[in-house]
Order: C-alpha cells, then sequence, then structure tokens
C-alpha cells in the first residue's frame, strides 16, 4: 500500500488523457478530480505514518512515468483542437473550458510535485524530465531558481517563492512567477559568468527555456492554428497560477533571520491522508529542506513541525483572502510566533503584522518564550 497510494497521480492524468480524447463532457474528469480530492483530504484523518518502501523501481514508476503522460494529455489536446481548427468538428465553449481546466489542473497538481521531485534527483536523465514537464506550466528552468535561490534564501525577503503576512494569493501568483523567471534568468548568466564563458555559449540555460517555450506555442500553432493556441495557452496559464497557488501555502507569513540555519518551522507541513500521495510527499516540506537528496518516500511526516490543516482546503480559502486570514494565517502564526520563533523572528515578524495591519500578539503575550527547536 506505501507503493501503490503513489499510483494515484497517474490514475490523475491517464484519466484526463481518456478524457480529453473522448471529447464532450468528458472532457472535465480531470478537473473534477479537484472536488474529490479535496473533499478526501478533509474528512480523512491526517497521515502521520512513515513509508515502508520495499522496492525502489516500483515507486519510482508513477515518476518517470508522469512525464510522458503530460506529453500524451498534451497531444490529445491538440488533436481536438487540430480537428476544430479544419472544421470536422465543432467544440462547444463548455468543452473548450473543461479541455482548458483539466489540462491546466494536471499541469499545476500532480505535474509540479512530480517535476520538483525530478528536478532534485542527482541524475541528467531525470533533471531532462524535470525541464519538459515544467515547460506544461510555463517554466522549463524552474530547477535553476529553486535549487540555487529558494532553498538558500526560505523566508528571507530574497525568496520570491515566501508571501508575507498579508500579501494575498492572487498578489503572490504573480510574484513567485516573476521572481522564479528572474531568479532562472539570473542565475544562468552568473554561471556563465563564473566558467568565463560567453553569453552565446551553448551551456546557456536560457537555450533550454527558449526553446522549450517557443518550441510548444510553434507546434501548438502549426497544428491547432490560433484559436487552438489561445486554448492551450489558457491551459498554461491556468497550469502556472494554480501551481503558484499551492506554493503560497508552503512558508506563508515566516520569517527567518537571513543567513541562519534553516530550522523545524521555517516551512509549513500539510500531511493530508490525500494530499501526501497527490503531492508526491513535498507537503513533508521541512524535511525536504532539511535534506533534498531525500527522495519522495524517504522524506518523514514531522508532527512536530508546523502544521497546517489539508492543502486543498487551504488553497480553496486563501482564494478568499479575508476567509484565509481569519481562520487559519492569523491563528496558526500567532501560535507560530508565540511558540517557535526565535525572539529575532517574532521581533521581523511584528513588522511584518505591523504592515499588513495585523494585531501585535507578541507584545501582548510578552510572558511567551519561544520553544527550542531543532537545527539542521
Amino acid at each position: 500500500m506505501d507503493t501503490a497510494r503513489y499510483y494515484v497521480v497517474t490514475f490523475m492524468v491517464a484519466m484526463s488523457v481518456i478524457g480529453i480524447w473522448i471529447g464532450g463532457p468528458w472532457a472535465w474528469v480531470g478537473i473534477a478530480t479537484f472536488p474529490v480530492l479535496l473533499v478526501l483530504d478533509v474528512v480523512l484523518p491526517p497521515d502521520h505514518a512513515s513509508r515502508s518502501v520495499r522496492s525502489a523501481v516500483l515507486v519510482n514508476v508513477p515518476v518517470y512515468l508522469h512525464v510522458p503522460l503530460m506529453v500524451a494529455l498534451w497531444g490529445a489536446m491538440l488533436f481536438r483542437l487540430s480537428q476544430w481548427h479544419e472544421g470536422v468538428l465543432s467544440l462547444s465553449g463548455g468543452e473548450l473550458a473543461g479541455i482548458i481546466l483539466s489540462v491546466g489542473l494536471m499541469g499545476a497538481v500532480p505535474n509540479v510535485p512530480v517535476t520538483h521531485e525530478l528536478m532534485h534527483r542527482r541524475h541528467p536523465v531525470p533533471r531532462a524530465l524535470a525541464k519538459v514537464g515544467t515547460t506544461f506550466f510555463m517554466d522549463p528552468n524552474r530547477d535553476v531558481g529553486h535549487r540555487l535561490t529558494h532553498h538558500l534564501e526560505l523566508c528571507t525577503p530574497a525568496d520570491s517563492d515566501t508571501p508575507t503576512r498579508g500579501q494575498s494569493i492572487y498578489s503572490f501568483m504573480w510574484q513567485a512567477a516573476y521572481g522564479a523567471w528572474k531568479d532562472g534568468v539570473t542565475t544562468s548568466l552568473m554561471a556563465l559568468r563564473k566558467r568565463d564563458l560567453s553569453f552565446f555559449h551553448w551551456k546557456n540555460a536560457l537555450y533550454v527555456e527558449l526553446g522549450l517555450s517557443l518550441g510548444l506555442a510553434a507546434l501548438t500553432a502549426a497544428v491547432s492554428g490560433w484559436g487552438g493556441l489561445a486554448v492551450a495557452g489558457g491551459a498554461l496559464l491556468f497550469a502556472k497560477l494554480l501551481g503558484e497557488g499551492f506554493n503560497y501555502l508552503q512558508h506563508y507569513g515566516m520569517v527567518r533571520v537571513p543567513g541562519a540555519p534553516v530550522r523545524l518551522h521555517h516551512a509549513w507541513n500539510h500531511l493530508g491522508a490525500v494530499m501526501r500521495p497527490v503531492g508526491l510527499e513535498i507537503t513533508n516540506h521541512i524535511d525536504h529542506h532539511f535534506d533534498s537528496r531525500h527522495q519522495f518516500y524517504e522524506l518523514a511526516p514531522r508532527v512536530d513541525g508546523a502544521q497546517m490543516p489539508s492543502g486543498f482546503l487551504c488553497f480553496v480559502a486563501a482564494l478568499v483572502p479575508p476567509v484565509w486570514e481569519r481562520y487559519i494565517a492569523k491563528p496558526l502564526l500567532r501560535n507560530w510566533d508565540l511558540n517557535f520563533a526565535s525572539p529575532e523572528e517574532q521581533r521581523m515578524a511584528m513588522e511584518q503584522n505591523a504592515r499588513a495591519g495585523w494585531p501585535i500578539w507578541v507584545e501582548v503575550h510578552n510572558e511567551a518564550k519561544s520553544r527550542p527547536v531543532a537545527a539542521i
């Protein structure tokens, strides 16, 4: 069972491929998985168990099968759009919406967690697969900035993947998207300078980003015309914003002194029974930051760290900022400030509270002392 549960990511994408291929109302199969996963993740008890995997080969099948399935999903979409472009069939507005939403959802969940796993592998093949997979949410060079910026600067102002208190999910989506692109560009150019290589050298990672992105756009336009390109572009944009929306939950409102060690309380964990396998255990988030060399099934659910409820529920709540702040963000961050944060982090946190117009609860309860936490 500890291995079989991860095949849910394969099942989700495979069903979406079939739905897009058949067409009509079946185009909605992919997006229809979201409310099902949401309800199950909320009603099932949290999963705090460590995994016991007997076969590293079998548990990795969903990881390496995922990118070919995403290619198949896009192939099914382009086939339908090409028939639409050639006038062989007509696609209703409802079917086009189903295509955009289903392909977009699969481009974010489970695509973002799977490609995240691949980009952290130490072999060129999975890293190359990650480049292809991340193209389906408009970010072929996400691995560059993620590994070399986010993992060093998390919970500091230098990290575009850390939203500040009071920042809405809508503002963060664009911040994280632009920040990842900027980090990828600057890091790639710095790598060339350090090796005394020209901008035009073939090792410039920007060529990979441009080649994959423009290649996908050119193929889509050639096969399905401008109308098909608009539909595919909508799916890409939806995948990008949805992926950054889930990214919003990983370090929301947390602070860390720049250069200080990463500690147990510097990432939120979402240990839902559904979120863990669908997210390929990336929701055991702080253990991943402790050692990114661990493969997904090796990550320990740190129940002694900072916890959030269901990631699906948090995402939906974040879409309504007043609901998100009142019922989830403020109560959890108040507990984080009083029971996890160091004195310097408490000071930094209260500065963010002041800027966001939030209560200054550490001054009111200044007798509370921070609980010692383990450092890496």
